[in-house]
């Protein structure tokens, strides 16, 4: 890149730094040159401005053609024009300005200040989400350099910046492919396990650059939790709600004050202009798109707003954005993909062609996976549920008068179930009832009712809070802040794994999936009765009541939390031993995804499925399309035939569904593999007997 061209990018740059628009600064050094002064008159002065209209069209073809020819093209654009270089070699542009001393530690990622999480909502702050964290508003002024230069030693830089935050020495294989790849600049999908780090590969290159990195992220508990780690590990951060009465903490962020920003889809599409500037400012390194599956419409957990974040590429490519040197990369990450799943999301968000697929085995070795029959209904919930019973219940000594309520708040409110809440559902509890010998459950209740009472997906704002800030720590470098980021595996040799199938497991808390909210409340209230600390989760209840349940879940002050999918994204507790579905998934991305929610300390955990397995599967009613309809059948389809096989491994099951090749003969974990397949049965003598009968049954209909 020639020096007029630098020179112009810093002017603009500075233009726009100093609260110019980003349309009339450019349009200003296009017509008077690099000069700043001479660029702020003609701006006063001048022409009336123009205004750069940021497009939220998503036409993706026309954007894909854009985006691959920049990238394929690079490197043969005439010497006059501006080349996409390698961004190994602009970490440090001259676009960013010389700051103070006070300035820098105020932007720094790794400020060295404690600063209390200041959650933002209705102008309230909540200090009880986070008590330990102590409050401080100095801030302490820290040495980072305005450039960073990066070369082939990238690898010891990142060594160096995971000791000082994280309390690591190295990068896991996958995590160094996908920031190898973001460092050619070059879009990325990881598929990676839960609670294998796929965090760390989009917040490394905001403590490597100086510049921010906008994380889209479907759930404000997941925004929160993944802000308060980051703050723990001494990085600042925050995250934006799609409602916020308040938008001081929104007005930061595009100002750069955060290393990192978390936002939701909904909120990314109305930001895209300030982003631009921000883009022009400090600099945006990476834009990634956590929990992807949600972009596709095959997979299990669709969002249509997610399908509209192909205009980050629309808006943040070289041909949009003449200062730009490449195409903002974009990192799009999940636990669950199939194929489809993964074609489909390349395409949706206008990737590039040479998107990097980084893959991670879909295996977790320390996973003991089980199928039981089951009528799933309160009949058999004492049957179902005497191990929880035995492992929670009597520990604690329960007088003849004695009750026990679940898990309690600071207020002395019961955390097993909101009162009004159950008073809604006892009539219709008494109905099915009722007629719990009859037919399946589902007849003659209406479709608007059990629509109502089956949580679909879990909503953007499922807490009470629509944003908030969280300000680098002193980094934390416990064993037990740091765990998470290793995951030991259990062994593989076959006297051992054979040791592991009759072994205990430690002390945890439990997740009971349930199909519908009726059943969170039920089986909580069935729990606490025998002196459990159960909790019902699901999206029907208060927001601040579910805020309470994750908080108290986490602290280890609930045992068991009773829930639909709406406790899902974003657990990430390491302790979890048992995850229970009782009743079918609805696909078996679902349930693999929340059973991966077991086990993340890498130790023995239990993943169990109920469900009555000679009954034909069912979806519940629901408005859907024909093909919504079809593919919700199959999907259901794959999960019974899960269910009902008794020959194969099922984790080996598992992972082939998702297309990996499972390397080991089988898990000598699961219930098939210890119980072995069924014993073959010489049933000849029966089947003559039958077939005799149907004989005998079609002559005496012939001869009426």
């Amino acid at each position: 890149m020639n020096g007029e061209a630098v020179d112009g990018d810093a002017a603009v740059a500075k233009l726009v730094e100093m609260g110019f628009e980003y349309s009339s600064a450019v349009e200003a050094v296009k017509v008077v040159g690099a000069s700043i002064d001479d660029a702020v008159e003609y701006i006063l002065n001048g022409p009336s401005r123009t205004n750069l209209g940021a497009s939220t069209s998503s036409n993706c073809s026309k954007v894909c053609v854009k985006a691959s020819g920049k990238r394929a093209s690079s490197l043969s654009q005439p010497s006059g024009k501006m080349q996409q270089s390698n961004i190994l070699d602009h970490f440090g542009t001259k676009m960013q300005t010389k700051r103070s001393k006070f300035n820098v530690a105020k932007d720094a990622l790794n400020a060295g200040s404690k600063v209390s999480p200041v959650m933002e909502g209705n102008g309230n702050v909540h200090p009880d989400m986070h008590r330990d964290t102590k409050i401080k508003s100095e801030i302490i002024a820290v040495d980072c350099p305005v450039e960073l230069r990066l070369g082939a030693d990238w690898e010891q830089q990142v060594s160096s910046l995971l000791r000082k935050h994280f309390g690591h020495a190295s990068l896991k294989s996958f995590q160094r492919e996908a920031l190898a790849a973001w460092l050619s600049n070059q879009d990325c999908l990881v598929l990676a396990a839960t609670g294998s780090g796929k965090s760390l590969c989009f917040q490394i290159p905001a403590l490597l650059t100086g510049k921010v990195v906008v994380v889209i992220s479907p759930l404000i508990s997941l925004m929160h939790d993944q802000c308060l780690k980051l703050a723990k590990h001494g990085v600042s951060a925050c995250f934006l709600g799609s409602g916020q009465p308040d938008n001081s903490v929104e007005k930061k962020a595009m100002e750069g004050k955060y290393g990192l920003i978390y936002v939701c889809p909904e909120t990314v599409l109305r930001l895209i202009k300030p982003l631009q500037s921000l883009a022009a400012g400090r600099g945006i390194a990476l834009f990634a798109i956590d929990e992807v599956h949600c972009v596709s419409k095959w997979g299990h957990d669709f969002r249509p707003d997610y399908r509209k974040l192909s205009v980050l590429r629309e808006n943040f490519s070289t041909s949009k954005m003449k200062f730009l040197k490449f195409d903002i990369p974009l990192m799009a990450l999940t636990a669950t993909a199939t194929n489809r799943v993964r074609e489909d999301v390349i395409w949706c968000l206008c990737m590039s062609k040479e998107t990097k697929i980084v893959l991670t085995s879909f295996y977790r070795s320390n996973l003991r996976f089980s199928v039981k029959h089951s009528r799933t209904s309160s009949r058999t919930y004492k049957k179902d549920f005497h191990v929880l019973i035995k492992t929670y219940g009597l520990r604690r000594k329960i007088g003849d008068n004695q009750h026990l309520d679940c898990a309690e708040d600071s207020d002395n409110t019961s955390v097993c179930s909101e009162d009004d809440y159950c008073d809604r559902y006892e009539d219709d509890e008494a109905n099915l009832v009722k007629n719990d010998n009859t037919s399946s459950r589902e007849t003659g209740l209406s479709v608007e009712f059990l629509e109502d009472e089956t949580d679909t997906f879990q909503g953007v704002d499922d807490w009470d809070v629509p944003c908030g800030e969280f300000h680098g720590e002193s980094p934390d470098l416990s064993q037990e802040v740091c765990s998470s980021f290793e995951m030991s595996d259990s062994p593989m040799e076959l006297e051992e794994r054979l040791k592991l199938q009759q072994e205990p497991l430690d002390h945890g808390p439990t997740i009971i999936y349930v199909p519908t909210r009726k059943e969170t409340v039920t089986i909580a209230k069935f729990l606490c009765d025998f002196g459990i600390k159960a909790a019902a989760y699901n999206a029907k209840l208060s927001k601040s009541y579910l805020r309470q349940v994750h908080k108290e879940f986490h602290e280890d002050n609930v045992e068991v939390v009773v829930a639909t999918m709406a406790f899902g994204m974003g657990i990430d507790k390491l302790n979890v031993r048992r995850i229970i579905h009782y009743g079918l998934p609805q696909s078996l991305e679902a349930y693999y995804q929340e059973a991966g929610r077991a086990g993340r300390d890498g130790k023995l955990a239990d993943c169990i499925l109920f469900a009555n397995l000679a009954r034909t599967p069912t979806l519940l009613p629901s408005k859907r399309s024909e093909n919504q309809l079809k593919l919700a059948y199959t999907m259901l389809s794959d999960c019974h035939r899960y269910g009902m096989n008794t020959a194969n491994c099922r984790a080996r099951s598992l992972v082939e569904y998702f297309g990996e090749h499972f390397s080991h003969e089988k898990c000598y974990l699961c219930d098939v593999c210890i119980k072995g397949p069924p014993e073959m049965l010489d049933v000849r003598e029966e089947a003559d007997i039958f077939m005799q009968v149907l004989a005998a049954h079609k002559n005496l209909k012939d001869m009426l």
